[in-house]
């Protein structure tokens, strides 16, 4: 067999005609013999579809991670006065109103990468049964390992494709597919099973090598049983029929099984501090870690999460990774964590500040540690231009005196709140903390520019909300009445941001190192708990769920003294047999993993993805074909009518038109239009 060096940018599937037609003019060519000349070549080939599976495991891209968060009810991606449109992608997301349209990237995209990584699976593997091995001093069982792993990463991009589209192609060849070069989409059940079969094969065989240090950031046998909890956990949804006892099974492999290796001589376990598990060192303090993607500065290849981050949110912690202020933590989902809750206070960037909890204090104004020679304090640079960022769902406003006279030096004058607007920050603490910020040097000096003008508006700035005469009044959302309309226009600095990832000051030589999650040890004692309380043993999954949530409200600067105490009982903080209900659970889950890429998953199974937590798409039920109408109503407080596409057919994703293109022997999934319909723009009502 010849191999081209165009094979390297295959769109498997999607594209499977032309990755297979050897009559195409390559750039290069290239035989099996001398592509692998050596070990290195060998294995550069095998840790390929890992630097791949960056554009579509985590965010960054429009993967798996971005479809399955912004279309559930935790982060979205509003529009931000004249930045975050983008074709309407992000509105149609969140409102589940997307379209297998060749215009529509949000079911094309992840299936073009998921099935491309694929692909780039399955080329090594065929190319191993021709590689002359001892020719290159490889020895078998080298292979025989390499082999292990590459098919349990092709089949984590099979059970994260069925996850998304369901119904899908099973290709194991590049070529010789007994199936062609056009195989069908299979039932999903029917790939569940096939699925299942190779992920027990792989356990059985045992030849994928147990989890140790030289294999951080690639399959190992401790992933193969992550995969099949997460198989087992949504079996219910996939085939028709729980498999809840699966869960626990492997389950407590991974707790209590030694065998299946470790990080820095431990074995996996629960980290006990929260931040440990996501800091930049993650890579050696953390014993969560199943199958994490690596990052490391030194090599130039380190994480950041530019979507999730505002622009100047670099100058906070002083590191380099400038943000596009993309994506905002819903209100209903911030305000789920209590107060006492240091996730609340340590994953987030949100408000104004306060006294520091627990240790942790991420709220604003912010001193600029970046780029301090530009301001002391971190700015704003878009409709609250030089103003002191801070994030806020509702207005903040406030009404200023000057000292001095216009011929007074500027560093003699002195700004001073007289009236102030802050529904969620009322008391004179946040008012002072503001009143410092307006001093800061590139603040003052614009609204002493202003004042002197004393034109209408001379003494009124505003740091959230819009430029109206009473900011009590506005709404988070600058065109609607509903604050769940929030894809529409909205400001630069609406709502919390995610910080769950400490990057670190850029002048630290692990700064961006912080290795990225797919599976941790707390997912999987979540799973079990989940398993045990469906089944009836409440008790047990109380006993789980507490310990993991203890290590958010107890550590050396609170105590213990709130957590064993009624009142967090009370608030739901700590549970109990009659208060851990399948609701809560679920919104214990919300909080636990927010970021992490599994929310969409969740609602389906507990089924809950057409109306979200707190009726989050809550409202009139405009489609009688809607699951569960009575679930929907027009009592909200805010009068919202909700304009999610509830069809329980949008719980998977088209298969994309661009796929037909290549593929005529696709069928599409049950409630899609075949073809290439013409896409729906999102009509913010």
């Amino acid at each position: 067999m010849k191999k081209y060096f165009v094979i390297a940018i295959i769109f498997f599937g999607s594209m499977l005609n032309g990755c297979t037609d050897l009559d195409v003019a390559p750039y290069d060519q290239f035989t099996i013999n001398n592509w692998y000349e050596n070990r290195a070549q060998v294995l550069s080939a095998v840790i390929r579809p890992y630097t791949h599976a960056s554009a579509w495991l985590r965010n960054g891209q429009t993967g798996w991670w971005r479809v399955n968060e912004l279309g559930a009810d935790q982060l979205i991606w509003p529009q931000k006065g004249a930045h975050g449109f983008d074709n309407g992608d992000w509105g149609r997301l969140q409102y589940h109103s997307w379209s297998p349209a060749t215009t529509d990237g949000i079911a094309w995209n992840p299936w073009r990468l998921m099935f491309w990584g694929m692909g780039l699976c399955n080329v090594v593997l065929q190319d191993f049964e021709e590689i002359d091995f001892d020719a290159i001093g490889i020895t078998q069982n080298e292979v025989t390992a390499w082999t292990a792993e590459l098919r349990a990463l092709r089949a984590l991009h099979y059970l994260r494709l069925m996850c998304l589209y369901g119904n899908i192609p099973w290709v194991l060849r590049i070529t010789g597919n007994p199936e062609g070069t056009a195989p069908r989409n299979r039932p999903r059940a029917e790939v569940f099973a096939l699925l299942e079969a190779e992920l027990l094969d792989l356990v059985r065989e045992n030849q994928i090598p147990p989890l140790s240090d030289p294999m951080v950031g690639r399959m190992t046998l401790p992933a193969v049983h992550a995969m099949l909890v997460e198989l087992y956990l949504n079996a219910e949804v996939w085939t028709g029929t729980p498999r809840w006892n699966d869960v626990i099974t492997h389950a407590d492999i991974l707790i209590n099984d030694q065998s299946l290796g470790g990080l820095n001589g431990r074995p996996l376990g629960l980290d006990p501090n929260i931040n440990v598990t996501f800091g930049n060192t993650n890579r050696t303090q953390s014993n969560e870690g199943i199958f994490q993607m690596a990052f490391n500065r030194s090599q130039n290849f380190w994480l950041g999460a530019a979507e999730l981050k505002h622009y100047n949110e670099r100058d906070i912690v002083g590191n380099d990774f400038g943000g596009w202020n993309g994506a905002v933590v819903t209100p209903t989902a911030y305000h789920s964590f209590s107060d006492y809750d240091l996730r609340k206070h340590s994953w987030f960037y949100y408000g104004i500040g306060n006294t520091p909890y627990g240790g942790y204090d991420w709220k604003g104004p912010y001193r600029n540690i970046g780029r301090p020679n530009n301001s002391n304090f971190v700015l704003q640079t878009e409709e609250f231009q030089d103003m002191p960022l801070i994030y806020s769902y509702s207005p903040v406003k406030a009404v200023v005196s000057v000292s001095g006279t216009s011929t007074t030096p500027i560093a003699d004058r002195e700004i001073t709140i007289t009236e102030w607007y802050a529904p969620e920050f009322p008391d004179d603490y946040h008012k002072l903390l503001i009143q410092e910020a307006l001093n800061g040097t590139v603040t003052k000096s614009g609204i002493i520019g202003t004042y002197d003008d004393g034109l209408a508006g001379y003494n009124e700035f505003y740091l959230a909300g819009a430029r109206v005469a009473n900011a009590t009044q506005y709404p988070w959302s600058r065109n609607a009445e509903d604050y769940r309309h929030i894809w529409g226009n909205c400001s630069e600095n609406v709502g919390a941001r995610e910080n769950k990832y400490h990057y670190g000051a850029g002048n630290a030589s692990n700064s961006g190192n912080n290795n990225w999650l797919v599976y941790r040890m707390t997912w999987i004692h979540f799973a079990k708990a989940e398993a045990l309380l469906r089944t009836g043993r409440a008790s047990e999954a109380v006993e789980i769920v507490n310990n993991v949530k203890r290590r958010a409200f107890v550590n050396d600067v609170t105590g213990d003294t709130y957590w064993n105490s009624p009142e967090a009982v009370t608030n739901l903080d700590r549970y109990t047999a009659e208060t851990l209900t399948l609701d809560e659970f679920l919104a214990e889950r919300g909080r636990e993993f927010i970021f992490e890429g599994w929310r969409r998953t969740d609602l389906i199974r507990f089924d809950k993805w057409e109306y979200g937590i707190d009726g989050w798409w809550g409202g009139l039920n405009r489609n009688p074909m809607a699951k569960h109408p009575e679930r929907f109503n027009t009592d909200y407080a805010d009068r919202s009518d909700g304009t999610a596409n509830r069809l329980p057919s949008r719980r998977i994703f088209p298969i994309p038109a661009n796929a037909f293109n290549s593929n005529p022997n696709l069928k599409q999934n049950p409630g899609y239009p075949d073809g290439d319909p013409e896409g729906s723009p999102f009509v913010n009502n």
